[in-house]
């Protein structure tokens, strides 16, 4: 199978688990939902472009152009709304833009399929195995769209990271997803230049994989997603698919045997791990539960410590003004007293 297609396979079914695992660790929540409709526009446009490789005629060639951008067309407005989420820019100004966008693709798309204003029809296969395309003359307003909200996105990262009113924890992870984002798309954008006849073998496609590393740092370390077991499960997942897709590319049958057997072997200890590290998560989250219930004990206890202490000190303010009050009476009366006897 053709490199390029392969490694374009596997690394949009490692972004489709990533975005499910996160997803379903929390379905309610905006920032999960958004991740994984980023990570299911990855999927398609990465399953699309290893069509594109595998392609034996300018017919699949074009079906599999059309499949990958679609994924291309929605991968700007999902990373801006989740960006906007994660900085917490989500206004109303951010939920118009994200409606506008979605027309804006809506349009896009049925371009794709009607008419040849985005595509006009496939070039020659590279020696690489990629059909390139001809484009039509709405491709490069698709373009500045693309280029105009990913660059707002990372503007909305750049500015929340100089944004002192922000906590240090959230900065981490916003600074982890701006460096790992970033590099995945400059990796996936220069697939572009393959449609205007700037022809060379995709190596750059097996860095786009990186920001869900840097992702999964942010997840394990910062706590992004409020998730903290996702590494394992991921890592367990990609090695499980690069394990059950070697049988098929071994060339002898004792060989696939083999590397089936490996592949059980490893579910077995994968799940074993998955199950430990749940326990291990479930232990830690009861210890700081208790944790957390212990500190708003102790400030309880603080609270009325100081109530007390006030109450005390407005006790012995009180004492003090009566021993005045009293002191200053004794004084007068006896100044009185001594006045009277000198007038007998």
């Amino acid at each position: 199978m053709n490199i390029f297609a392969l490694t374009c396979f596997i690394t949009g079914i490692i972004a489709l688990i990533a975005g499910l695992f996160v997803l379903f660790r929390k379905k309610q929540s905006r920032l999960n939902q958004l991740w994984f409709l980023l990570n299911l526009s990855i999927a398609l446009w990465l399953m699309g472009l290893s069509g594109t490789f595998i392609a034996n005629n300018s017919t699949s060639a074009l079906f599999w152009q059309r499949f990958l951008y679609i994924g291309t067309i929605f991968i700007p407005i999902f990373f801006l709304r989740f960006c906007a989420i994660l900085t917490k820019k989500g206004g109303k100004t951010q939920s118009l833009l994200f409606k506008i966008n979605l027309l804006l693709a809506t349009i896009f798309i049925i371009s794709l399929f009607w008419g040849n204003f985005f595509i006009r029809y496939v070039k020659s296969q590279t020696s690489f195995g990629y059909w390139p395309v001809e484009v039509g003359w709405l491709y490069l307003p698709f373009l500045l769209w693309f280029v105009s909200n990913v660059v707002y996105a990372f503007l909305l990262l750049k500015k929340a990271l100089q944004n002192r009113a922000i906590d240090i924890l959230k900065k981490r992870q916003i600074s982890i997803i701006f460096y790992g984002t970033l590099v995945g798309f400059i990796a996936g954008s220069l697939n572009f230049l393959l449609d205007f006849d700037i022809v060379f073998p995709p190596f750059h496609n097996f860095f786009v994989i990186s920001y869900l590393f840097f992702t999964a740092l942010a997840i394990t370390k910062y706590h992004l997603f409020e998730i903290r077991i996702i590494l394992t499960e991921l890592l367990v997942g990609v090695m499980a698919i690069i394990l059950v897709v070697l049988p098929f590319l071994m060339p002898t049958p004792s060989l696939r045997i083999f590397t089936a057997f490996i592949f059980f072997i490893f579910c077995v200890i994968g799940y074993l791990l998955v199950k430990a590290t749940h326990k291990e998560i479930e232990r830690r989250e009861k210890i700081e539960k208790l944790s957390q219930e212990l500190n708003k004990l102790n400030q309880t206890l603080e609270q009325k410590v100081k109530q007390r202490t006030k109450e005390l000190e407005k006790a012995k303010r009180f004492a003090e003004v009566q021993r005045e009050i009293a002191e200053e009476r004794a004084r007068r009366l006896e100044e009185t007293h001594m006045r009277l006897l000198k007038k007998e």
